[in-house]
Order: structure tokens, then sequence, then C-alpha cells
């Protein structure tokens, strides 16, 4: 399981997704984080897992993969900026579209909003469709509702074992204390 970091009640509460799946792809994930905490507040963050390319896309390497639970005074938009520069911080490249990437950060849920515009779609329109970021969000849900029926998420996903397809990371971190511009294990 992941961890509870802090619950400061300040801001809009936001779920993102976390992904790498070239080089070094456990310090991505830890850059990404460390990148975002810089500017938004991280209340939890998911167990590290491994998990296959969940689309059709090019050949390509498995992923690490996180979800994590902050909030920010940010609006979507600028907390898609946000996401952005921590993908571009790590090195990403847009060249082939569903292509590796050293980091991919996706907006899953932006408070209770639901947002539909052509840079930015919110809920993420495949969250439940990717087994990783489905079998995560409860870990790290806390309060947050599903924009759609107002229930908690943490009651509406599944909890229990995550498939086998998915896979925990050995030696990964699983309990994780953000502050300010840094990460420390526990």
């Amino acid at each position: 399981m992941g961890c509870d970091v802090s619950e400061t009640g300040a801001g809009t509460p936001f779920i993102l997704s976390l992904g790498s799946n070239m080089g070094d792809r456990l310090a991505h994930l830890e850059r990404g984080i460390r990148h975002l905490a810089r500017a938004v507040s991280i209340e939890a963050v998911s167990t590290v897992v491994e998990s296959p390319v969940w689309a059709p896309s090019p050949p390509q390497p498995d992923f690490l993969n996180l979800v994590l639970r902050g909030r920010t005074d940010r609006d979507a938009r600028g907390l898609l900026e946000l996401a952005q520069s921590a993908e571009h911080s790590a090195g990403r490249v847009r060249s082939v579209r569903r292509g590796p990437r050293t980091l991919d950060v996706d907006i899953i849920f932006f408070g209770s909003e639901v947002i539909d515009s052509p840079e930015l779609t919110v809920p993420h329109p495949r969250w439940s469709e990717r087994p990783f970021v489905f079998h995560l969000v409860p870990e790290v849900a806390g309060e947050m509702v599903e924009p759609g029926t107002g229930e908690r998420l943490r009651d509406l996903l599944p909890t229990g074992p995550i498939p086998p397809e998915i896979v925990p990371v050995a030696g990964s971190s699983t309990s994780w204390r953000i502050t300010t511009g840094t990460r420390a294990r526990d």
C-alpha cells in the first residue's frame, strides 16, 4: 500500500497518474513527484507497480506506474501545465503517439469538476480502462468523490488483490514523505 503524507485541506484536490518506461524508470517517477511537490501539496502516493502497455502502441518496455493525490490553488489548466512541465524536465519528447516515455503525467480527477475541452478532459476519459490506475486509486483517494455520482472513490473502486499483470515493484518504497521540493523514504 502507498501512504498518506498530509491532509492540508486547502485548495482543490486532484489525482494524477505517473508512468515511465524509459531509462531509470523509478528515478523518473521520483523526479516527477519532486517537480510536482515544488508547486502543489502532495497528500498521498500509491504503491509503485510494473505493468505492460495497456493500449495498442508500438513495441516498448513495461511501465512503472503510481497514482498520487494532492491539492492545488491552480485551476485545472494550471495543473496540466505543471504536469507537462514535469514531463519536459524528465526529458519527455512527444515524437510517437503512445510511444515510450521517460515520464507521463495524466490528470485523472480534479476536484468534482467535469471538463471537456480540446486540451483537457477530466475525469480522464480512460482512467477506468487502465488497470494500474483503477486498482491504485483506492490507495490514495481519501475523501475524494466521483464527479458524476458524488460517491467516494474509495467506495466505488475495487479493493483486494491487484490483477496478475500488474506487479508491485520489489525494492521500491511504498512509503513516501513529501516535503517542500524533496522526497524521502520512510
